[in-house]
């Protein structure tokens, strides 16, 4: 990867390399910054498979403290300041990095005098970066991702997306999610420009739009959830549109693919970012992930590890991770030999269950276990179990993913011990992502057992539409909880509270399961208080979420 960004640095130097809120930098620039850096940090003793944490708001100092780790042989973690406090923490824990670069650490270190050393390219086998995923026992996971995948992820980016110099790359997605190191690929790597979105976000619909007019966006990579959200707004700037993160229907085909490319990419965290992608999407009946990129190599196989026509998908090829971060149970256990491949060589079982197409690409058919895609960040509803378990007051707690009008959503069952939901929502919200807070938490009386003995989740009661009532006390009551305020007046403004657009887009989810009334994003930006959305909410026809599709049923693809 230094390697290959070096070559962009010295094609075109005065190019411009980052575009961001704090700053633009060309690709000189961009180097000599992290040169300098990367010179203290090895003169720190800071080199191969090393971590160092890069705690820096998303902006063009992030860029530099990613590069610089790099440059100095090292691995780095993106960490999301913008996550819940517990969660922080538990990763840093998780990790234990040689080094926290905060944004005045950065400075620190740019202001100090190293030792020159020329810049050496990491050996392929040696980590690159960690991402934390969601883990089944109630603690994120990371991912001990090598060099080794990332010049074939290029070379697949180069020839499907057609990213090349002058190219503009939008950074969206949140820097702890791999989606985030893509795009940093795509554009450093190629002599693109990497267009990083505000560290607040982009609200959907009208500052989207603008946003990516204002810097004419040529390449985006967004989860089919923040798709949905967008309004039909012509985004003309935009070549190449990848969909990435969950399964992609034909709907949004059909919305967004005409007049631009528009690609389905697939990829679990423990791969480099990225094992499949398809050929540029047409309106039709089904989406497919696509084939393998260069450097991959992909197995179906049956419950006998056959090669077969329908089965799990295995994943093997330069791009597959090193394992779990200090997990050799869990490392083991999902990746395993590959009996295909030299000797040595491994490949990762993703639990994704597909379908082989006639001319090869693969169709996502589901999961061979609880796993489930919320906003584009994988979960395991076990993970948020046990969180919600945890709580003095509850005597049990389950959690179960079902399917809403803007994707999979999470209700959470509990029974509890004199403890109220708010309470609880404000116990998930200081330990979880928001992405892992469910939607809803359901007091019941009993767990339903099978008949032999063991919780059936199938069997607990779908959460009905709340009725109406005073709509304007409804939803003040789910800004509350959404924002985890004790209370919320009829003119008080979501956005001046503190809700962002993540936030937004969980309050849709809850006004269309629990009040059974058609919100959009984009209706809580124009409407941003109780009183005004009410007024708007009126004028919607209602909207059942026992009438949406099962995600899997209904998926014709899925990243």
């Amino acid at each position: 990867m230094v390697g290959m960004f070096r070559s962009q640095v010295a094609r075109a130097p005065e190019a411009v390399a980052v575009v961001a809120a704090d700053g633009t930098l060309s690709y000189g620039e961009l180097d000599a910054r992290a040169r300098a850096v990367a010179g203290v940090l090895r003169d720190r003793g800071i080199g191969p498979d090393d971590l160092v944490a890069v705690a820096i708001p998303r902006g063009a100092d992030m860029v530099v403290a990613v590069v610089a780790v790099l440059a100095a042989g090292a691995a780095y973690l993106p960490v999301d300041s913008a996550q819940p406090r517990d969660r922080v923490a538990a990763v840093l824990a998780d990790a234990c990095p040689a080094l926290v670069l905060t944004a005045g650490e950065l400075r620190a270190l740019e202001a100090a005098t190293a030792s020159p050393a020329p810049v050496a390219e990491p050996d392929p086998a040696c980590a690159a970066y960690v991402i934390h995923t969601s883990g089944s026992t109630g603690k994120p996971k990371g991912v001990v991702v090598p060099h080794a995948g990332i010049v074939h992820l290029v070379a697949a980016q180069r020839e499907r997306f057609d990213v090349r110099p002058g190219a503009r790359v939008l950074q969206y997605a949140s820097v702890g999610f791999d989606v985030a190191v893509a795009d940093l690929c795509m554009a450093l790597l190629t002599g693109a420009t990497l267009v990083l979105a505000p560290p607040e976000g982009l609200p959907p619909g009208e500052p989207f739009a603008r946003f990516i007019a204002e810097h004419g966006v040529t390449h985006v990579c967004m989860p089919p959830s923040a798709l949905a959200a967008q309004p039909d707004l012509a985004l003309p700037s935009v070549a190449c549109l990848i969909v990435a993160g969950e399964a992609l229907g034909p709907d949004l085909v059909a919305r967004w693919s005409a007049g631009r490319r528009m690609i389905n990419a697939y990829g679990p965290t423990e791969t480099t970012a990225c094992a499949t992608m398809s050929a540029p999407l047409a309106d039709g009946p089904v989406v497919p992930i696509g084939t393998a990129i260069p450097g991959t190599g992909l197995r179906v196989l049956d419950e006998t590890c056959a090669p077969a026509a329908e089965g799990e998908l295995y994943i093997g090829g330069a791009g597959v991770a090193r394992g779990y971060l200090g997990r050799p149970g869990p490392t083991a256990e999902r990746f395993v030999a590959d009996p295909w491949g030299p000797p040595g060589s491994r490949m990762f079982r993703t639990g994704d269950l597909v379908r082989v197409l006639p001319g090869g690409e693969l169709l996502f058919l589901g999961r061979a276990d609880d796993q489930v895609k919320i906003r584009g960040h994988r979960v395991e509803p076990a993970e948020v179990e046990a969180v919600l378990g945890a709580h003095p007051a509850v005597a049990r707690a389950a959690v179960v993913a079902r399917s809403g009008p803007l994707g999979a959503y999470l209700v959470g069952y509990v029974l509890p011990r004199g403890v109220s939901v708010p309470d609880l929502r404000a116990h998930l919200a200081e330990r979880l992502p928001a992405h892992l807070v469910p939607d809803l938490i359901e007091v019941v009386g009993h767990f339903p057992s099978t008949p032999n003995g063991k919780l059936d989740r199938a069997a607990f009661a779908a959460p009905a539409p709340r009725a109406s009532g005073a709509l304007v006390d409804d939803l003040a009551r789910l800004f509350a909880e959404v924002l985890s305020v004790d209370a919320v007046a009829p003119d008080d403004d979501f956005f001046a509270l503190g809700g962002t657009s993540l936030t937004a887009t969980a309050l849709v989810s809850r006004i269309r399961v629990e009040l059974a009334v058609d919100a959009s994003v984009a209706g809580v930006f124009d409407a941003s208080t109780p009183a005004d959305l009410a007024e708007a909410l009126s004028t919607n026809g209602p909207t059942d979420p026992a009438d949406a599709p099962d995600p899997v049923d209904s998926a014709r693809g899925r990243t």
